[in-house]
């Protein structure tokens, strides 16, 4: 993501505005807890106020989970499960750059346990992201495989949503209506991947199905 420099025009933005932040660019796929204690050293270090979670599912994982962490000084494998912190974590605010996980609106923070060979799963409803920024121009260049990838990782999502034993009359409008979005558009960002059209539409069904998911677990 910063090698491709999809992260400038947010950074020229912060330096407009006169923000001061400081980018940690190690997040790598199903982030471990080596990592996250890194970037809990590096807000710390820099007495950052907020997080703003740029790129894929693990890097807004990634941000919820140094971000509880932060507000709960405690071992990571000690805040899985659901409703393990005591104190609010620190603000995030998430710009996806896939559409896949709906991280941007879930409760959820999922990371790598190398030395238990497992995932920790953190569930807190105060790790909702304060603000998610959709923009598709973000996702154009996104490879056809990681397209599909993701593509298919919604539409899981909104299917489980749909039949879960939490579903409700909104999580269920929400699940339809990112399985029609889906298939009506997942093909085009497959083959014409500078669609802009399609991939907003994917964008939001990806929201559509992390918000469905959300309500109606998985």
């Amino acid at each position: 993501t910063l090698r491709r420099g999809l992260m400038k025009p947010m950074t020229d933005a912060l330096d407009a505005g006169g923000a001061a932040y400081v980018v940690f660019a190690e997040i790598t796929p199903d982030a471990p807890i080596p990592l996250i204690e890194r970037g809990i050293d590096c807000y710390r270090e820099n007495d950052c106020d907020a997080l703003i979670a740029f790129g894929g599912g693990s890097s807004m994982d990634a941000a919820k989970a140094i971000a509880m962490a932060i507000a709960n000084p405690k071992l990571l494998r000690s805040l899985a499960g659901y409703f393990k912190g005591r104190h609010s974590p620190a603000p995030i605010y998430a710009v996806p750059t896939t559409a896949g996980t709906g991280s941007e609106v879930t409760v959820a923070a999922v990371i790598a346990d190398p030395e238990e060979q497992s995932k920790v799963v953190i569930i807190d409803p105060r790790l909702v992201p304060r603000l998610a920024a959709l923009d598709a121009t973000l996702m154009t260049g996104l490879p056809p495989a990681m397209t599909a990838a993701t593509g298919i990782d919604a539409l899981t999502h909104a299917v489980e949503a749909f039949v879960g034993n939490w579903a409700t009359p909104t999580s269920d409008g929400m699940a339809l209506a990112a399985v029609g979005m889906i298939f009506g558009h997942l093909r085009t960002c497959f083959t014409d991947g500078g669609n802009l059209a399609a991939r907003e539409q994917m964008a939001l069904a990806s929201t559509y199905a992390g918000l469905a998911f959300t309500r109606a677990n998985v």
